[in-house]
């Protein structure tokens, strides 16, 4: 046994040995390390998270903050991810705290301490007035306002994981978040958890009135745009008393299905895409209000989006599925579904949401604990964006977490010294990324964030 441990291996000729040198996969994560301290996280952490840790031996709230997302920006979905991280000595140093968690049972211990909706209100509430600050208001100027929802599957008991809609996994419990984004900026402004089974108007227009509070002030907005759980009379004498354009999807309920049937003048814009517009009210609304309806034809465009009229069966209407709007913009009709095709923005954001930053992971069995493990994975989203806008050029600016991961973040890093100095070699052959890299650590620099001191405590060497 004893000569197997002292064998060296050899593979093609290369001996395989082991080293006590302090190293790291992430050595990338300087950027994030002097970016947190520009925009003051630690602080802001401290007071967003509304607990107390007795024990002399916790490590804290930010540490356990930060690791948690560490574990997003290294490609983990889970709590027990924190694995990926390797090395949390040299992390540790280069984040400037004493140690990073061992475990994932620490966040989710965390987060479990969190049981009420007050207490889930107040951790948002306050995310949101840190995000208020460092979120650079005057270079958005305007944006559109974007409502959505999604569906997270569940695979457990967890408290609000009902059966509901689920298109892809019918009958899999769910839990139903609301989601509100800026269309062009990326920022999401909001976010509810939801029970799987509640109907898709649950609380809309307390979700709008909260969401349209939060940036009034901030930017012009230029309208609200919504996919079709947003459909609701109520809902749209809102936006109107407040005087904004609307664009919202539309449910194809029966009478709206055979007013669209009785459309005879559809304007041609583009090959198998045909636009109408008619007025239409619903028994109970009050008022027609202006419709848009947008037809693709099957046989020239397979892949195209929206749903068919099934109240009807003639072969020339199942050739076509159909997309609706309902509006109060003055634009023609093709303009307002130019408009509306930024939509697509929102599964981007949904999908980067879920890929990049696992919304639909870190489950804990308590909603509220679920729900605020939610709101601090949104607020890392929202950071990592004004990270991308502030320190990325080019086409990196639209660039996903995934490809920047593996550029910018994933460099092998050795932590050492250089008489008194602690310094962070970097291991990188290409001069491009060499050079690419320090002008990054300058736009990290030069960035006044909430202050205008920086210390950062290592020098990079390259």
């Amino acid at each position: 046994m004893q000569e197997n441990n002292t064998t060296i291996h050899e593979i093609n000729k290369i001996k395989i040995k082991f080293t006590e040198k302090r190293m790291t996969a992430y050595g990338g994560f300087s950027l994030l390390s002097s970016f947190f301290e520009k925009i003051k996280l630690k602080e802001q952490i401290e007071q967003i998270i509304p607990i107390k840790e007795r024990s002399p031996n916790g490590t804290g709230i930010y540490i356990k903050v930060l690791s948690y997302a560490l574990i997003m920006f290294a490609g983990g979905e889970r709590f027990s991810h924190v694995l990926y991280l390797g090395s949390r000595k040299v992390l540790s140093e280069l984040f400037g705290v004493k140690r990073l968690i061992k475990a994932g049972t620490s966040i989710t211990r965390m987060f479990n301490k969190m049981q009420k909706m007050s207490e889930s209100e107040k951790v948002s509430e306050g995310i949101w007035k840190y995000l208020e600050r460092i979120i650079e208001w005057k270079k958005i100027k305007e944006d559109w306002l974007n409502f959505d929802s999604t569906v997270l599957e569940r695979y457990g008991q967890q408290e609000g994981a009902k059966v509901g809609y689920n298109p892809q996994k019918k009958g899999r419990p769910s839990h139903n978040p609301l989601i509100g984004f800026l269309n062009q900026s990326k920022y999401v402004v909001s976010i509810w958890n939801r029970q799987g089974n509640v109907a898709s108007c649950n609380n809309i227009i307390a979700f709008f009135t909260m969401s349209y509070k939060r940036i009034k002030d901030k930017i012009k907005i230029l309208g609200v745009i919504a996919d079709s759980g947003f459909y609701n009379r109520r809902l749209i004498e809102v936006i109107e008393e407040r005087m904004l354009t609307y664009i919202i999807a539309v449910r194809l309920y029966h009478p709206l299905q055979r007013e669209i049937y009785v459309q005879k003048e559809w304007i041609r814009i583009a090959e198998g895409i045909e636009v109408c517009e008619f007025e239409f009210a619903h028994k109970d609304w009050g008022k027609l209000r202006r419709y848009v309806a947008v037809r693709q034809s099957l046989n020239r465009r397979p892949k195209a989006m929206g749903k068919q009229l099934r109240l009807f069966d003639e072969e020339q209407i199942k050739d076509y599925r159909y997309s609706v709007w309902i509006t109060n913009s003055t634009e023609e009709a093709n303009k307002v579904w130019e408009q509306c095709k930024p939509r697509a923005t929102d599964e981007n954001i949904i999908k980067e949401l879920k890929e990049d930053f696992a919304l639909g992971g870190f489950c804990l069995k308590k909603f509220y604990a679920t729900e605020v493990a939610m709101f601090v994975r949104v607020l890392i989203y929202n950071l990592f964006v004004l990270f991308r806008d502030v320190v990325m050029e080019g086409k990196e600016q639209t660039q996903r977490l995934k490809t920047l991961r593996y550029k910018f973040f994933v460099i092998p890093g050795q932590l050492g010294r250089s008489g008194r100095d602690k310094i962070l070699r970097l291991s990188m052959h290409s001069k491009k990324l060499k050079g690419k890299m320090k002008t990054l650590y300058h736009r990290v620099t030069e960035y006044v964030g909430l202050n205008m001191d920086n210390c950062n405590a290592f020098g990079y060497c390259f």
